[in-house]
C-alpha cells in the first residue's frame, strides 16, 4: 500500500471495523479512523474512513430501508445537514496534532457515555419528538464530519427510543450512509480528498467487506442484547492508545 506503513495491522483493523459495523450498524468509521491516525494525519485518516464506511455499507442499505424508522431518520438527517458545513470547516482548519487529540477525546467521551448510559427497554417505541431528533442529528453530524465519531451521539438517542434492535440498527445504517456522503462531499470541496485516498481505500476495501459480511452473518443468527457492549470497549481502548501515543511523542 503506497505511503502507508504497518500494512498487516491496518488490514486487520479494516476487517475488525467491518465486522463491528456489520453486527451493530455503526462503529466502522470511528474504529478505522482512530486506528489510521496512528500512521496518518487526521485530515487523511478521517476521509479514508468515511469513504470506506460509505462503500462497505452499500450492501446493507436495501434491507435497512425496509426496517428503519423513517420519520426519525428524516429529522436526524435534517439536523445532520445543518452541522456538516461547520464540521468540514473545523476539520480543514485545526492543525494535525490537536485535531488528533480532539478526535480521540470525542470518541472516548462518546464511548464512555454509550457504555455508562441507561438504555430504555426495547418494547413500544417512544413518541417521536422532532426537536430531540434534530438535536441528535446535529450532534452526530458534527462529530461524524469532524472525527468520524458520530456513532455515540446517535446511538445514545436511539437507545432511548425503545426501538427493536433490528430497527435501531437499520436506522443507524441509513443515517451514516447519508452522513458520510455529506461529509465526504464537504471534505472534497475543502481539498481533503485525493487520488491517494482512493488508492488506499482500494487496498482496505476487501478486508472491510469480508468483516462486514461476517458481522451481518453474526447479527442474523444472534442479534446483540446491548449495542453498547459491542463497540464501546473497543473505542475506549483505541482512544486511550491514540492519546497515550500523542503524550509520549511530545
Amino acid at each position: 500500500m503506497p505511503a502507508l506503513p504497518s500494512l498487516g495491522g491496518v488490514l486487520a483493523l479494516a476487517y475488525l471495523a467491518g465486522a463491528v459495523r456489520g453486527y451493530c450498524g455503526f462503529g466502522f468509521a470511528m474504529l478505522l479512523a482512530l486506528g489510521l491516525m496512528l500512521v496518518l494525519p487526521p485530515l487523511e485518516a478521517v476521509p479514508l474512513a468515511l469513504l470506506l464506511d460509505l462503500i462497505t455499507s452499500a450492501g446493507l442499505w436495501r434491507r435497512a430501508w425496509r426496517l428503519a424508522d423513517r420519520d426519525r431518520l428524516r429529522r436526524l438527517i435534517g439536523g445532520m445537514a445543518l452541522a456538516t458545513p461547520l464540521g468540514v470547516w473545523l476539520m480543514a482548519s485545526i492543525p494535525p496534532t490537536p485535531l488528533r487529540v480532539i478526535v480521540a477525546l470525542l470518541a472516548l467521551a462518546g464511548a464512555l457515555a454509550l457504555l455508562l448510559g441507561r438504555a430504555a427497554v426495547p418494547n413500544a417505541a417512544r413518541e417521536l419528538r422532532a426537536g430531540t431528533a434534530w438535536l441528535a442529528g446535529v450532534a452526530s453530524g458534527l462529530c461524524q464530519t469532524l472525527a468520524s465519531s458520530g456513532g455515540p451521539p446517535l446511538m445514545l438517542y436511539l437507545l432511548q427510543q425503545r426501538l427493536p434492535p433490528a430497527v435501531l440498527r437499520a436506522t443507524a445504517i441509513l443515517f451514516f450512509a447519508v452522513s458520510s456522503s455529506a461529509a465526504l462531499s464537504g471534505l472534497w470541496l475543502a481539498g481533503a480528498l485525493h487520488a491517494q485516498t482512493l488508492t488506499r481505500g482500494a487496498w482496505l476495501l476487501l478486508p472491510a467487506l469480508l468483516g462486514n459480511a461476517l458481522g451481518q452473518w453474526a447479527f442474523e443468527r444472534s442479534p446483540p442484547r446491548s449495542m453498547r457492549w459491542s463497540v464501546a470497549p473497543l473505542l475506549i481502548a483505541l482512544s486511550l492508545w491514540v492519546l497515550a501515543r500523542e503524550t509520549l511523542l511530545r
